[in-house]
């Protein structure tokens, strides 16, 4: 795998931070999200500040179905906000911030692909590319089966389906209700391009 994980406290507390409240499947699609969205951004030959696409895409789930669900919020907005306020804890900048925040809060919307932060835009593409299988083909055989050896699937087509839907049952008005009502989102979960 080309990329590296980040060696930083800023990067070891988000990946402790996931494992601490996400289910073991959200937590190996966080570490996928980061690999096969850098792959995705190298191969278009964009440049990448990689601690903070690894820090956005191992917490982008932080609040899908966890303890830091509140219940109302769209997840991928309290997790954005939560987020956030780390980012600036560990001594970052507010700019740092906010560049984390929008690539957690704007990850489900489709048009982020094309956003022209590459942050942004590589969390989209990673889960995209994990969850439903875009783009999953510019990503080389070899790296992809590595990712994929190193954080395994397991039953993720399942598992998150079922969490994405109770998010949607439990928030209407979300994200994650719109992507299952206008664009057959728990239909594609089941068709990525994956063997599980």
């Amino acid at each position: 795998m080309p990329a590296a994980v980040p060696d930083s406290a800023l990067a070891h507390g988000a990946a402790a931070l996931a494992k601490q409240v996400e289910p073991a499947f959200l937590v190996q699609h966080s570490y996928r999200t980061y690999f096969m969205g850098a792959e995705v951004l190298s191969a278009a030959g964009q440049r990448y500040d990689a601690e903070l696409l690894y820090v956005a895409s191992m917490l982008h789930d932080v609040a899908l179905g966890t303890d830091l669900d509140d219940g109302v919020t769209p997840f991928n907005l309290r997790g954005a906000g939560l987020v956030a306020s780390r980012v600036l804890e560990y001594g970052r900048s507010d700019q740092e911030a906010k560049l984390v925040f929008d690539a957690i809060a704007l990850h489900l919307d489709l048009t982020t692909a094309q956003d022209e932060r590459a942050e942004v835009a590589g969390v989209h593409l990673g889960a995209a590319a994990d969850v439903v299988g875009i783009n999953v083909s510019e990503i080389s055989p070899a790296v992809l089966e590595a990712i994929l050896a190193e954080y395994p699937r397991g039953d993720m087509k399942t598992a998150f389906a079922d969490v994405i839907q109770a998010e949607a049952r439990k928030k209407p008005y979300s994200d994650a209700a719109a992507l299952i009502q206008n664009l057959s989102f728990l239909e594609l979960i089941h068709a990525a391009p994956f063997d599980e």
